[in-house]
């Protein structure tokens, strides 16, 4: 594996599912502690976003043996969100943004940031296997 080496075809196939799996962790989080606003959930969704799409492919996230391994899929996968978990909490602390990068909260966001982006590529595993 490269420094950088995204597969296109990775890319297309679990893109979607990753940033759907984000966008429902942002807002289930949101939701939990009563403060969903429209400027709210933009202002937390953004950092992990950012986070993710920076790291993901330099972390293996969309590397060629995701298409071929669920392992591989799952672990990068979690892998990718450890990573684009610290940057988001980096850009966190600055006052760009809501929040701040509190330890405990980089701790539930990486479990449940990868709860559910392991939930999101099985389910895109199960359904490319389904549709083939």
């Amino acid at each position: 594996m490269d420094l950088y080496d995204a597969d296109p075809r990775a890319v297309v196939r679990f893109l979607p599912g990753d940033l759907l799996a984000i966008f429902a962790f942002v807002l289930v989080g949101t939701l939990s502690h009563g403060s969903l606003t429209p400027q709210r959930y933009a202002g937390v969704l953004v950092p992990f976003v950012v986070g993710w799409v920076v790291v993901a492919p330099f972390a293996g996230g969309y590397d060629a043996s995701v298409r071929e391994s669920t392992r591989a899929a799952l672990l990068y996968g979690a892998a990718s969100w450890l990573g684009a978990d610290f940057l988001a909490q980096l850009l966190r602390g600055t006052p760009f943004f809501p929040g701040n990068a509190d330890p405990q909260f980089f701790i539930v966001a990486l479990v449940f940031g990868t709860i559910a982006l392991t939930v999101a590529r099985f389910l895109t595993l199960v359904i490319v296997d389904y549709r083939s």
